[in-house]
């Protein structure tokens, strides 16, 4: 397994600012500070997976249609089946549909809501 700091680094936690920032410290609750990164904060969604190449998205924003064909494309070009879970409800605050994410992904995606 790997240790919690280790596990930590895997995750990037993105918010309507961007890439969650250390410099954010101060407005953020303890639970989102243990994901602040050093580096990068403010770092759009796109670039965090073109930079990052993450392997699965979460949504739980409440911000319908949030996962663009751009990102989930971009997602897609070095995943090969990505894993895609837009969670927020009701389902027109969902940050896609799974038809959506399955035609951005030629069908490849892990989809649920």
């Amino acid at each position: 397994g790997r240790s919690p700091e280790e596990a930590k680094d895997c995750f990037y936690v993105v918010d309507a600012t961007g890439l969650v920032g250390v410099e954010q410290s101060e407005n953020l609750t303890p639970e989102q500070r243990t994901f602040a990164r050093e580096d990068d904060g403010g770092l759009s969604l796109l670039e965090v997976v073109q930079k990052y190449k993450p392997t699965m998205l979460l949504g739980m924003t409440g911000v319908g249609g949030l996962f663009k064909e751009s990102i989930i494309k971009e997602m897609a070009k070095s995943c090969d089946r990505p894993v895609i879970f837009p969670l927020s409800n009701p389902t027109i605050k969902a940050e896609c549909t799974a038809t959506q994410a399955f035609e951005w992904t030629n069908g490849r995606c892990i989809f649920a809501s």
